[in-house]
């Protein structure tokens, strides 16, 4: 699986008090050597913005300014000792990224008995940090702690996330987002507002026309097609109900997708339309096997042309979970799980071995037939997610979830599908979900992404609430 990560901007503001140095002379260069340290840690993690020591007011102020102009995207506080907050304060004034105070040490414990002053306060960074907060607080500044030895793996955990996090929104800024023909009709859900769109952005929708499918449909040679053909037998478990027949109209229009994606720089689309000419339904009806290889590669397309589904899926794509497009199929009091599933483009990066090609007399609910992609998904740990602009302000919002792919039966029926146990009776998820003006559509990623969604919200300036 592709993800097309990008490596967070961190801010390092590392923290001492100068009238410390001169009484105990070793204690300045035992903070350094552990700074060191922090830094072979957070090195690999991000792209590090960092000042030299900070130990009063002017340099906490002339970090600020290094920090702005570098465009961090989080900022990261390191007190190795006792620091007054105005020799940190000055560095985060105008500086409109989340905070993290980090209340750690190279130590878990150290021999207290036999600790001098200066090995109790090379230890003593934990003292200001209460401070740093309230200070925070004063200045109406959001913030959060984390805390622990830097050998903790949970430690390392959230900082990874943090810095994913930033890192997702600094690439979701610059989204050139698609939708090609329409929405499904009926459908009040789907439409985007473009004007949020812009303000997150800066871009309006990308709007291929339908024509230009057809017509790099109609020119793909016969190499480019043998070697789609190459591509996709390697890639897939080709099911008997596949005729050669149907391979090559799929593979011809997925070097199509690929003709037009590229020309407009796409990054996420949403895609649907109809067609009284047979041709120009069944390239809408059999996008499936184009628009899922693009997913795996980063640039997921969402059918009924939901973009706003697109979005999400991307999102989870840029915090390497995959992001595959679900919606609720049913729910299983007897086990406290949801079906979860959707027809057409699937993400076969997502799929837990090969994942397989079969052909479908018909799509539910759709004119056309073609192409049914289907694979298993790794049982674990999955967030559902819903990006939505009801209730959501000037821009978006995230609605999520955090459960569980589980064994058991699931549908067979050309499209992937699987269970996810929840922890809440199931009537307590949907009420909740359904109260925060969700849209029908749900991406959804590996893992327990909650601190990296969080902190990704947080940098965007987006509502987010977690059922």
């Amino acid at each position: 699986m592709k993800s097309d990560r990008t490596r967070a901007r961190i801010g390092l503001l590392p923290t001492g008090h100068h009238y410390y140095w001169e009484q105990y002379p070793r204690l300045k260069s035992m903070g350094l050597g552990m700074y060191g340290k922090l830094r072979e840690l957070l090195d690999p993690l991000g792209e590090i913005i960092a000042p030299e020591l900070v130990d009063t007011p002017q340099k906490a102020a002339e970090a600020g300014e290094m920090f702005r102009r570098a465009e961090v995207d989080l900022l990261l506080i390191f007190p190795f000792g006792y620091t007054p907050s105005m020799d940190m304060l000055p560095a985060v004034q105008g500086l409109e990224v989340p905070i993290r105070l980090l209340n750690a040490h190279e130590d878990s414990a150290y021999d207290y008995a036999a600790a001098d002053t200066t090995d109790y306060l090379h230890h003593e960074g934990v003292c200001c940090i209460p401070e740093f907060a309230g200070a925070l607080t004063s200045q109406g500044r959001r913030f959060a702690v984390r805390t622990g030895p830097f050998d903790d793996e949970r430690l390392q955990q959230e900082l990874q996330s943090d810095f994913a996090g930033a890192g997702a929104a600094r690439s979701f800024r610059c989204l050139n987002v698609g939708l090609i023909g329409q929405v499904y009709p009926g459908m009040t859900d789907m439409p985007i507002d473009e004007h949020r769109l812009l303000r997150v952005t800066g871009r309006m929708l990308a709007r291929p026309e339908v024509e230009e499918f057809e017509e790099a449909y109609l020119r793909v040679t016969e190499d480019q097609l043998e070697e789609m053909y190459t591509e996709l037998r390697r890639v897939y478990a080709v099911d008997a109900t596949v005729t050669n027949e149907h391979m090559r109209f799929s593979a011809q229009l997925a070097v199509a997708y690929d003709e037009v994606i590229r020309r407009h720089e796409i990054d996420a689309f949403g895609y649907y339309w109809w067609g009284e000419k047979a041709l120009i339904t069944q390239l809408r009806a059999q996008s499936g096997l184009a628009v899922s290889r693009l997913a795996a590669q980063g640039c997921p397309g969402v059918t009924e042309g939901d973009v706003k589904t697109a979005l999400a899926m991307k999102l989870l794509d840029l915090l390497g979970a995959g992001g595959m497009f679900v919606e609720f199929f049913a729910m299983d009091f007897e086990e406290n799980s949801f079906l979860m599933g959707h027809d057409g483009p699937a993400n076969i990066g997502m799929a837990d071995g090969q994942p397989r090609l079969m052909h479908l007399d018909t799509h539910h609910g759709k004119s056309g037939h073609g192409l049914g992609i289907d694979f298993d998904l790794k049982e674990g740990p999955t967030t559902l997610l819903n990006l939505t602009q009801f209730d959501a302000g000037d821009t978006f919002k995230l609605i999520y979830t955090v459960g569980e792919i589980v064994d058991g039966p699931i549908l067979n029926i050309g499209n992937p599908n699987a269970r996810v146990k929840v922890a809440r009776p199931l009537h307590e998820v949907m009420e909740d979900w359904c109260q925060e003006g969700p849209s029908h559509h749900i991406a959804m990623g590996y893992g327990d992404q909650s601190q990296a969604l969080e902190t990704f919200a947080e940098a965007m300036g987006f509502d987010i609430v977690r059922i």
